[in-house]
């Protein structure tokens, strides 16, 4: 992956239930150390060589499922022909990835909203190895794949549709003012899809309450007002449901379904705003 990771180099246990994996940072061209006073300025030339990219490894073994013999792992290997067996290896790499960025966030303090996604990876290699060699990205026998094939889903090309040069422009310029709801929504996206269900619970109510408050008057079309109604009504259930979260420790079953049919009312409405309005 390009550039780096907030997560210091070396090796972390990820634990989900009776799941376990262990993810490997290695970090390669660091940038120094920063320095306490800032040097003073001087002329750039020409012949200047380019500015260092770090380049970060990130490899994430799957401790929780040894393979027995090299028959067994090279049979294993051989399901990379199947794309829904290689996308969802990388799927779980990026999330082991998201956790311990979310959790480095609670940690410290700094931010994480934004899932890591596959078409920022460089490059990505699937394989097997024993356990000394795993752990330092070296494989017995393994598979470059192409990570970033494939991404270009119809939900990407849809956003990439409704977020318009023109626009981005205009509120970069202050001709234009982004709502809250147009930041609030897309962090509960994240946070429902990433496996974190009690923090998105306590985002919906504000973000839905934005999304009604906000684009109220920003179209007149039927198929808005309705959606708009239909998420009016739900503002009093989700204001239970937050208070019933605050209440408890674990997400109970049920808990993120609760979420998505709000959510995916609200994402519709800001992007029926963002198309019809182009």
């Amino acid at each position: 992956m390009p550039g780096a990771l907030r997560l210091d180099d070396g090796r972390y246990l990820d634990r989900q239930g009776e799941v376990e994996r262990v993810m490997v940072i290695e970090s390669e061209g660091a940038l120094p150390p920063a320095r306490r006073k800032r040097r003073r300025p001087r002329k750039s030339g020409r012949t200047d060589s380019p500015t260092r990219v770090q380049i970060t490894t990130v490899t994430v073994i799957r401790a929780y499922q040894p393979l027995g013999s090299e028959d067994e792992a090279s049979a294993w290997l051989g399901q990379l022909k199947e794309d829904d067996f290689t996308d969802e290896l990388l799927k779980e790499a990026l999330s082991t990835l998201d956790r311990a960025r979310a959790a480095d966030a609670a940690a410290s303090g700094r931010p994480f909203a934004e899932a890591t996604e596959l078409a920022g990876v460089l490059t990505a290699r699937i394989g097997y190895g024993d356990g000394d060699r795993v752990s330092e990205g070296r494989f017995l026998e393994a598979f470059d794949v192409d990570a970033r094939g494939g991404v270009g889903s119809r939900r990407r090309e849809r956003l990439a549709r409704t977020a318009p040069i023109a626009r981005i422009a205009a509120i970069i310029g202050q001709k234009e003012r982004a709502n809250a709801c147009e930041f609030l929504i897309p962090r509960v996206r994240a946070d429902l899809d990433a496996g974190r269900v009690m923090t998105a619970a306590l985002e919906i109510e504000m973000a839905a309450r934005a999304t009604v408050a906000e684009l109220d008057q920003a179209l007149d079309d039927p198929g808005h007002v309705a959606d708009l109604d239909l998420l009016e009504a739900m503002l009093p259930d989700l204001t239970t449901l937050t208070d019933s979260v605050l209440t408890e420790t674990e997400p109970w079953a049920g808990l993120g379904d609760s979420l998505e049919e709000p959510l995916v009312i609200a994402e519709r409405v800001i992007r029926r705003v963002r198309i019809l309005n182009e």
